[in-house]
């Protein structure tokens, strides 16, 4: 390893990322706009539920229960009635996504739009929390649920920490994909061939500012999902930044790859999008691992997203540190190794 080679190809890489004008909106708005994106739009808890009550008791009873619901903050009346033909109409015009019936025997039945099937869960989910309470065949011992480190069950929570992860996944994999490309396409990768440096040289030199670029984008995406959606960040940043590093390498070195096997900056922005969508649709970012097929879930093992967002969450909710996350760590070290031993292979035959 010869610093003043690796020194010159640095200074060189850092050139054409300053002249590069479309980098500047990718670095700076992009990842900021895929914050608010998932922080706002893809939420997973529901609000103000459009509600119709069929309220056939009419009395204390019935109306602690209506004003237990309309308090919790998940339901909203928008219709009393005493029938059930209105009910179901109401639901069937999407104008009522729930009802709830409070019979004269204190009994009480609900109905729930299923047409969603995900927001059917969550509903069913409210009205189980809200009504338990009511219930009239109460054990003497009965369990009293603590829902440890997102008490408020805020599904931001648990998404904005993943989308630190996925917005250095997505710049990384498709900056890294366009390194070598570019290169052939401008018509200096003959000039870099013919020059006295090694295979390894060449691609920490390429890896080196895209490196620095990715921690840029952490340093943007975590400190705004704390001050914009009051994320609860309980774990050490120095611990983060450390074990952000092999996650950091292994995207660049797989992207450093599809730029190696492409021959247009297109074909390699294609084979990184190949190695991404999986990794997002996989990892638990978006879609319970657990909830997945069996041989899919052994699949998720081979992603390197995964063991990096087990990371995130846990030291974002968690403040897990070291002893609790040292084996995704070193799996992510591994990925890390293989990936950037099998991108200077590669090139090294470029070179020959």
């Amino acid at each position: 390893m010869n610093r003043v080679r690796l020194k010159g190809m640095l200074r060189k890489e850092f050139i054409q990322l300053r002249r590069d004008k479309r980098l500047f909106p990718m670095l700076f708005f992009a990842p900021l706009f895929q914050l608010f994106l998932f922080g706002y739009a893809v939420s997973l808890d529901i609000k103000d539920v459009p509600m119709v009550v069929v309220d056939n008791r009419n009395d204390s009873f019935s109306r602690e229960v209506i004003l237990s619901l309309i308090s919790s903050g998940y339901f909203r009346v928008i219709c009393s009635t005493h029938s059930l033909q209105v009910m179901d109409r109401k639901i069937l015009m999407g104008e009522a996504n729930a009802g709830i019936i409070i019979n004269e025997d204190g009994k009480i039945g609900v109905f729930i739009d299923g047409s969603d099937n995900n927001a059917a869960g969550i509903i069913h989910g409210y009205f189980e929390q809200v009504l338990s309470r009511f219930s009239n065949h109460i054990p003497e011992v009965y369990p009293i649920p603590r829902f440890l480190f997102n008490p408020e069950m805020k599904s931001v929570n648990y998404m904005v920490p993943g989308v630190a992860g996925m917005v250095i996944l997505i710049i990384a994999s498709v900056l890294a994909a366009g390194i070598l490309v570019k290169e052939k396409e401008i018509g200096t990768m003959e000039h870099l061939l013919v020059t006295p440096i090694s295979p390894a040289e060449m691609v920490l030199g390429k890896l080196i500012p895209f490196i620095f670029i990715s921690y840029i984008e952490m340093g943007l995406v975590i400190p705004a999902g704390i001050i914009f959606f009051h994320i609860p960040f309980r774990g050490n940043i120095l611990f983060l930044i450390v074990a952000t590093f092999p996650f950091i390498i292994t995207i660049l070195s797989i992207g450093l790859l599809s730029s190696i096997i492409s021959s247009t900056q297109q074909q390699a922005v294609m084979t990184a999008f190949l190695f991404m969508f999986p990794n997002i649709v996989l990892s638990g970012f978006i879609f319970p691992i657990e909830n997945m097929p069996d041989w899919l879930q052994k699949i998720t093992y081979l992603l390197p997203f995964r063991y990096y967002m087990t990371i995130l969450r846990s030291v974002f909710l968690k403040g897990g540190g070291f002893p609790q996350l040292w084996r995704e760590i070193l799996i992510l070290c591994i990925f890390a190794l293989f990936f950037f031993t099998l991108s200077v292979r590669r090139f090294r035959k470029i070179l020959t």
